[in-house]
C-alpha cells in the first residue's frame, strides 16, 4: 500500500477527478433546484386559484361579487354584469379580495391550465377571472391584458 502512504499530495489525475466531481455536483445541484423552484411555483397558483375559489364562494351570496357593489339596477352593478347577465369580478392576490377592474397579471408558473387546456404563459400575464350566472360561480385563468 505504497499509494496511501505516498506523502508527496495529489496528483494531477486526482485534481482533475477531483475538479470534474465538483463542477458535476454543482450543476446537478442547480438543475434539482430550478425544477424544484417550478414545482413550487405551480403549487403556488394552485393555491391562489383555491384561494380565490372560495372568496368567490363567499361573494356568490351577495347581489354582486364586487365587494360594495349595491346590485340590482344601480349603474355601477351593470358595469359588472355581461349582456347574457353574467356576473364578471376579477381576484386581486395582494387583497385577497375580488374587484371590478383587472389587476396586474400575477401567475408565478409559466405552465397553467387556461380555458380548459395546459398552456405555456408567461409569468405574471394571467390573473384569475370570477364569474357568476344563474346561481352558479366559476374561476379561471384569463390573460390580464385580454381581461376587459
Amino acid at each position: 500500500m505504497e499509494i496511501a502512504a505516498d506523502s508527496r499530495g495529489f496528483s494531477r489525475v486526482e485534481i482533475v477527478c477531483i475538479v470534474g466531481i465538483a463542477c458535476f455536483a454543482v450543476a446537478l445541484a442547480a438543475v434539482v433546484g430550478w425544477y424544484a423552484l417550478g414545482l413550487m411555483w405551480q403549487g403556488n397558483d394552485a393555491n391562489v386559484l383555491n384561494t380565490a375559489e372560495g372568496v368567490a364562494a363567499t361573494a356568490a351570496a351577495e347581489s354582486c361579487l364586487v365587494p360594495g357593489c349595491p346590485g340590482g339596477d344601480f349603474s355601477e352593478h351593470r358595469d359588472h354584469v355581461t349582456s347574457d347577465g353574467t356576473n364578471v369580478a376579477y381576484y386581486d392576490k395582494g387583497g385577497n379580495c375580488l374587484v371590478a377592474d383587472p389587476p396586474a397579471g400575477y401567475n408565478e408558473s409559466d405552465t397553467l391550465v387556461v380555458e380548459g387546456e395546459q398552456r405555456h404563459v408567461e409569468r405574471g400575464s394571467l390573473i384569475i377571472k370570477v364569474t357568476r350566472k344563474n346561481g352558479t360561480f366559476a374561476v379561471s385563468w384569463v390573460e390580464a391584458n385580454a381581461a376587459h
